[in-house]
């Protein structure tokens, strides 16, 4: 009987362990076949096309979209760089500026300064240029001036800045820088009426002008020099004679004459530097002349005398036979001071030809612009906003004409 129950209990054992390792490998078995489910499954999607994707796979092709427009904003910056490298200044041989000016035609001649002749010439599609010929005859001070003009040219670009188009300086007396040419002559000739039979400048045309070249001046003072830096340049010669007007109807003005600048903010200056840097006559800074000390605040100074030039009609030294020996501002600020611009708007504009609270506004930033320590006068930024702000009605009444840059390459061969 107990042998018989044992093996009963034995037998029974040995049912439930093979039952056990059967119901083990039944489990396993499926989960085997659970997991070779989805890589079974993968293939048909991965060779599905795009347009039968899972939903899991929709972000792809967003990123494959993305590759195209990488590419593309790879291909505009590739060509803006090209067009850059293609509107830097070419460099001429000395022969090409001699065809260029008809072998300096003194038929050609359009001004002159201390040391440099200015011809007008044309390109072979008929575009005039302005070709600045530069000659030092071994002055040092001359070499320096055309250098320094030439070197803060190649780098420049600013709409209200004279645009360099190409130069020489291959030769050993003589260089030439080609510059866009504008047919309205300077500012000096528009105000003092130099240009015979020519219209006397607007009181909104006056405006638009000084406000370009106080954009010129901010975008110099704030580091316009170019070349990866953002060194100051100060211009050192502001005056109406290097302003250039524009031809056409509505056009602007742009500043030249970079032969006086220096770069930083502020720097003793030596000696033969000082012969450089003096400024025009009645538009030098005192506070420079007594320190031999130029700063950006030396062109404010000169864009000070350029407003009050600009309000009143009168040159800025000079101006008639018993004051021929006065500056504009010793003879017009203590009058503003103390009655404003009652009596000095130019009277070449009319009655009712300017707008008289624009006029009282301008003279009063004058004012501060001249003001004998530098530390007191606006910076160019101030004076451009100011302007901005007190001239808008007139500056919006001029209107801003289309700019065409002579920018291309010149082919003179």
């Amino acid at each position: 009987m107990e042998v018989a129950v044992a093996l009963a209990l034995l037998f029974f054992c040995v049912l439930l362990l093979a039952s056990g390792a059967i119901a083990f490998l039944l489990i396993r078995h499926c989960l085997a076949a659970l997991r070779r489910r989805p890589s079974a499954d993968a293939d048909p999607e991965a060779r599905a096309p795009a347009a039968a994707a899972p939903r899991h796979r929709q972000p792809q092709p967003a990123a494959a979209a993305a590759k195209p427009k990488q590419q593309q904003a790879l291909l505009i910056a590739v060509k803006k760089e090209a067009q850059q490298q293609q509107q830097a200044p070419r460099r001429l041989a000395w022969r090409e500026v001699e065809a260029l000016t008809g072998g300096f035609d003194e038929a050609a001649v359009v001004g002159r300064g201390g040391s440099s002749t200015v011809y007008l010439a044309r390109l072979l599609d008929g575009s005039p240029v302005a070709v600045k010929v530069h000659r030092w005859c071994g002055g040092e001070r001359r070499l320096r001036a055309f250098r320094q003009e030439l070197d803060l040219l190649r780098r420049l670009r600013h709409p209200n800045i004279v645009a360099l188009l190409a130069y020489s300086d291959d030769h050993e007396e003589e260089g030439a820088l080609v510059l866009e040419y504008l047919a309205g002559g300077t500012l000096a000739d528009a105000l003092h009426g130099s240009a015979a039979g020519t219209a006397p400048l607007s009181w909104a045309q006056r405006m638009r002008i000084l406000h370009d070249v106080a954009c010129a001046l901010e975008h110099l003072h704030d580091g316009g020099g170019g070349g990866g830096t953002s060194t100051a340049v100060v211009h050192g010669d502001v005056s109406a004679s290097n302003v250039l007007l524009d031809g056409a109807t509505g056009g602007g003005a742009r500043l030249c004459d970079l032969g006086s600048a220096c770069e930083g903010f502020s720097a003793a200056v030596a000696p033969a530097r000082a012969a450089v840097a003096v400024g025009s006559p009645g538009y030098a800074d005192p506070f420079f002349l007594r320190t031999g000390i130029v700063s950006s605040k030396s062109d404010v100074y000169g864009f000070g005398v350029l407003l009050l030039e600009a309000v009143t009609g009168l040159p800025a030294a000079g101006g008639g036979a018993a004051s021929e020996i006065e500056n504009l501002t010793a003879r017009i600020l203590p009058r503003v001071r103390a009655r404003g611009v009652a009596g000095l708007v130019d009277a070449s504009l009319g009655e009712g030809g300017y707008d008289e609270e624009e006029a009282a506004d301008v003279a009063r930033l004058a004012v501060e612009c001249v003001a004998a320590q530098p530390g007191l006068r606006p910076s160019m930024a101030q004076v451009r906003a100011a302007i901005a702000e007190k001239a808008a009605r007139s500056i919006a009444k001029a209107g801003y004409g289309h700019h065409i840059q002579l920018s291309k390459l010149l082919e003179l061969t």
